[in-house]
This record gives structure tokens, sequence and C-alpha cells, in this order.
């Protein structure tokens, strides 16, 4: 399938320079049919069965889009999980861009993807490890300079090809047009804190999830919630009314809200972008990155990375 794709795509690009429109829509066309159509199905299912609220321990696996990435600090030898991420595709991680802010972390290659993980510390034989192509931010994303978490979304391009196994598979992309119910209950995955607290955050060594409904968008948006920090671009699924710390904490940034509707595919909805600081606040959900707004951006992105080759 490769070879015919990529001489296509050579094809189109030596036409003449009037029809450039007519080739970006080809080029486009022929990304969007790159999508895996294999996607959103575990090899091993996940544990669904009880009523999660706060977190526990996923069956190793059975989330296998779920990605650690991870940076060398300056001067160091060994890297740290930072974020995590959900793989889409072959060579792409679906993440958050507020993850890249801070000199070196703006360094392709200072980070790497590792895939196929349970246990955060421990060496894996299901783990693979792959370094960073090119890290590409939303344009638009402006935190800390402007103190609003906005188009906070960001694509990781690896540098090979990240194939699937029983470990390793990726999750599917919502259809632009697909949204969500209130109430509607879709599961958080990562290895954040797990304890809550404002100080010494301190990672799960084991891979997490919880199972989070979804808020109505005009109650995340009241004062007593989250008020106008909350935009249309964005998703807000927790527990209201209540002491129990959200799912989402410290270190599951980037990661995956994903979401089964009518196909029973797993589909990355939201991107874990941010939520109360200690993670035990009443009234403030978990908030993320609405993925099926950002749709056009993720393939316009994916054709502009096409010409860096």
């Amino acid at each position: 399938m490769e070879t015919p794709l990529l001489c296509l795509l050579l094809l189109l690009t030596s036409q003449i320079p009037g029809e450039t429109h007519t080739l970006r829509r080809q080029q486009h066309n022929i990304l969007h049919l790159d999508w895996p159509t294999d996607c959103g199905t575990p090899h091993f299912k996940p544990n669904m069965a009880e009523r999660i609220v706060s977190g526990n321990e996923a069956r190793p696996h059975s989330w296998p889009w779920q990605v650690s990435l991870q940076v060398r600090p300056r001067g160091s030898k060994h890297y740290i999980h930072v974020c995590g991420g959900t793989l889409v595709h072959k060579n792409w991680v679906l993440t958050a861009a507020h993850c890249f802010q801070k000199g070196k972390a703006e360094e392709a290659s200072s980070w790497r993807i590792v895939v196929g993980k349970h246990r955060l510390r421990r060496s894996e034989t299901a783990e693979r490890v792959f370094p960073v192509k090119r890290i590409y931010r939303h344009e638009n994303f402006r935190y800390p300079s402007h103190s609003e978490l906005d188009f906070d979304i960001a694509l990781v391009r690896a540098a090979s090809d990240i194939l699937p196994s029983q470990y390793i598979r990726y999750a599917c992309l919502p259809r632009k047009t697909t949204s969500l119910r209130p109430g509607h209950y879709c599961w958080v995955t990562g290895w954040g804190d797990t304890r809550g607290g404002k100080e010494n955050v301190s990672l799960a060594e084991s891979l997490n999830q919880a199972r989070l409904p979804i808020i109505d968008f005009k109650t995340c948006r009241q004062k007593k919630f989250w008020g106008d920090r909350v935009r249309d671009s964005m998703i807000c699924a927790g527990f209201r009314d209540t002491e129990d710390p959200p799912a989402a904490c410290q270190g599951d940034s980037g990661g995956p809200l994903l979401c089964q509707l009518d196909r029973e595919r797993w589909e990355v909805h939201g991107v874990v972008s941010f939520g109360p600081i200690g993670c035990t606040v009443e009234n403030k959900p978990s908030v993320f990155t609405r993925t099926r707004t950002y749709i056009p951006w993720i393939e316009a992105t994916r054709i502009r990375d096409f010409f860096l080759h």
C-alpha cells in the first residue's frame, strides 16, 4: 500500500502551479484515506465492569494507544514522563500543546515516544521506544503569556513507523459531526498523580483508568464551575458537587478522553488540558480539548508535514 500512495503523492506534487487548490484537496483526500481503518479495537478488552469514580489500575495493555511522552532534561542521561498522548496513526501522536513549553521541551530531539507500556518505571517486553521527528503545537496556543489554555492541542511526529501489535494499536479520531450527549460515560487514562495532593506530585506506577460522565456545556460555563474559561472547543467531564478527586490530574496532561459511540470503537474525543490544582476541588471537573473541533487542523498539519520530508 505504501509505494502506490507515495507515487501518487509525487505525481500530484509535479502538477502545474495553477492547480494548487485542486492539488491540496487531492493530497488532503489521500492523507485522509491513510488513517488506520482498524482503529479503536484493543486486543485485550478493558475492564469496564466496576463503577469507577476516582480511578483504578487498568487491565495491562487494554488501552493500547496510550503513549508516554518522555523528555531528557538538559545534562541528564535519563528520560522522565511528562505527558500522556494518544497514538492515532503509525506516525502520529495526539497530545496537548502545553506539554512543550520550556526551552529544551520545544526541541524534538529531547523527546521520545514510549508505547506498549503499563508499568511506567519498569522495563517491559511489550514496550517500544521511538525518537520524535517533529512537534507541532497549535499556532494560536499562547499560554502562559495569555492566561487561558485555548488551542491546547499538539501533534508529535514519530521518526519511524509505529506498527501495531497485540500491545500497540491506534485510537480512532471522531468524525467532525459527532457530538457527545451530557451524561454519556467516557474514560480517561494516564499515569498522573493518584493522590490528589497539592504538593509532591508523584506519578502512578501503573496505568490508571477512570469512568467520567460528560458534563453539559452550559453547566460547565456557570461561575461556580469554570465560567468563561471554558470555550466551545473544550469538553468538561467529571462528577458535579463532589469532593471525590476527578480523574485527570498532573501527569495525565495530553492523554485521551476515550468514548464509544455507535461503532463500538474507541474514539479519542478529548485531550486532557486542565483541572484544579491538587485535583480535588468541588465543582471543578476536568477540562479536555475537544478533538473534533481540530480535525481540520490535524489534517492540515499532516499535509504541511508531508512537504518537509
